[in-house]
């Protein structure tokens, strides 16, 4: 998958981040709904409950005040006197009779002298059953003298019977001493929003509440919560079809790719086969005529010219040859022990004329002592021999440090030059083929070099690292390694 990334171009890697961008979105919304917005979403709806409690307990409140002054009023119509003679013509039972079928709801009025009751608008009835109110009934003549009074018996079965618009929120009422009565027993009020508040005047005692079930309080949030989930669920697929097309679409063109690079690293091979040989014939015979007695200086300085030129077409190809074996992994690694700190300092002593030819100071600070590891000799010899060359080709004056180290199981060597330094934006790409840093300064580079030492590094289970603080502070190259047996 990684592999897959990198090799995708700028405009995948832009789509691909997008749908991750929005994908990321939705489920950062979808979170902070299930932990935030449901809780303010309750809330919400405890405030709304909490209007509608108060809405209906003055509904209630205002019913219970008619009733009561319904019964005022027939306390002081003149026919109740007939409370005196026990209502003997039976005008107050028609009367009450007829009122309460008018309020209707099993409502029943009662006419008492004293604590006899003289007029009912209704016989054999239980009074626990029923709320009463009550009112003193005066005589027409004079209101100091009572004749008895009238109640009013309002059956409890009504108040246990209240109902809102909405019919998923339950309201009822209850005695304040004892908030769960028998009719609301078989009512389940688990996950529900539930407000209650004490009503005053004749239900003064009484608890009025309002419930509403949670899933339908929270039905439009989840609502939200489908369709962000739906999206979140479509942009997966999309995800994943853009990635199937895109790694289908890649593998094809890795295979192309690799059949082009086969193709280049064959001709590469035949190539520099081809050339080697004739290249080697030049050598040897503009050799043999350098040191013939028969030609003169002036075709020595120009035979001297081909043979350097000849010289670097040969290490060019070597290089090529060398690049189409690594891409290809036909690089053979032969283990082998050896004494590094002897190695090197037999490469120093092949690069010490070239130094001393500069007069450059030569610092060296490999230690005494025996270092032996397993690697590939000819391939150690060839990352070192890269690095030597190149601080003594890029430092005209000043000095050369070289040092060798070890920390824990990992050695590392260092050649650090006070030469011409390398600008930071460059840095970047010294390890890129055919790349060079000084190309107008320096001739005869091929710019193969530390592309195929740091190659040959990793063959050598290690890594070359190069810094420098910029133009004309040198350069700090470091060859870290480990034994291929460790």
């Amino acid at each position: 998958m990684i592999t897959l990334w990198k090799q995708l171009s700028d405009t995948y890697k832009i789509l691909i981040s997008m749908l991750l961008f929005i994908m990321l979105i939705q489920l950062g919304t979808l979170i902070y709904i299930w932990k935030h917005e449901s809780k303010v979403l309750l809330d919400k709806e405890r405030k709304n409950l909490t209007y509608q409690l108060n809405v209906n307990c003055k509904r209630l409140e205002a019913y219970m005040n008619r009733l009561q002054k319904e019964l005022d009023f027939l306390s002081i119509l003149e026919v109740m006197d007939d409370i005196v003679v026990n209502d003997i013509d039976k005008r107050i039972t028609v009367l009450l009779e007829k009122k309460a079928k008018d309020l209707s709801k099993g409502i029943i009025l009662e006419a008492f002298n004293k604590n006899t009751c003289v007029a009912s608008s209704k016989q054999d009835y239980n009074s626990k059953d029923f709320l009463e109110f009550k009112v003193t009934v005066y005589t027409s003549f004079s209101k100091k003298q009572t004749l008895g009074h009238l109640s009013l018996l309002y059956p409890f079965k009504n108040l246990t019977e209240l109902s809102t618009d909405n019919p998923y929120q339950t309201l009822w009422l209850e005695p304040s001493e004892n908030f769960h009565i028998a009719q609301f027993n078989n009512k389940d009020f688990q996950n529900s929003i539930i407000v209650s508040t004490l009503l005053k005047g004749k239900l003064e005692r009484w608890r009025l509440s309002l419930s509403y079930k949670n899933k339908y309080a929270l039905e439009s949030i989840e609502e939200v919560e489908q369709i962000l989930l739906f999206a979140f669920a479509l942009s997966v697929l999309l995800l994943l079809f853009v990635v199937w097309v895109l790694s289908k679409k890649q593998i094809e063109i890795l295979e192309h790719t690799q059949e082009v690079l086969a193709l280049k690293r064959t001709f590469l091979s035949t190539m520099s086969h081809e050339l080697r040989t004739p290249l080697g014939s030049i050598l040897n015979l503009t050799q043999h005529l350098m040191v013939s007695p028969r030609v003169g200086d002036d075709e020595v300085e120009l035979l001297g010219r081909i043979e350097n030129s000849s010289e670097h077409l040969l290490e060019m190809i070597n290089n090529l040859l060398q690049l189409s074996k690594l891409e290809s992994n036909s690089m053979r690694v032969t283990k082998e022990r050896i004494d590094i700190r002897l190695l090197i300092e037999e490469m120093i002593e092949m690069v010490e004329p070239l130094i001393y030819e500069k007069e450059l100071d030569l610092n060296i600070y490999i230690g005494r002592e025996e270092v032996f590891i397993f690697t590939d000799t000819n391939l150690f010899k060839q990352v070192v021999i890269n690095l030597l060359s190149n601080a003594i080709k890029f430092t005209e004056q000043g000095s050369i440090n070289i040092s060798l180290t070890q920390k824990e199981d990992t050695f590392i060597f260092e050649v650090i030059d006070t030469g011409v330094g390398i600008a930071s934006e460059k840095q970047e790409s010294l390890f890129c083929e055919f790349y060079q840093a000084h190309s107008t300064e320096i001739k005869h580079s091929t710019g193969l070099g530390l592309a195929l030492s740091q190659k040959v590094a990793k063959l050598l289970n290690g890594k070359i690292e190069i810094q420098s603080e910029g133009i004309g502070f040198g350069v700090k190259a470091f060859f870290s390694f480990k034994s291929l047996e460790s």
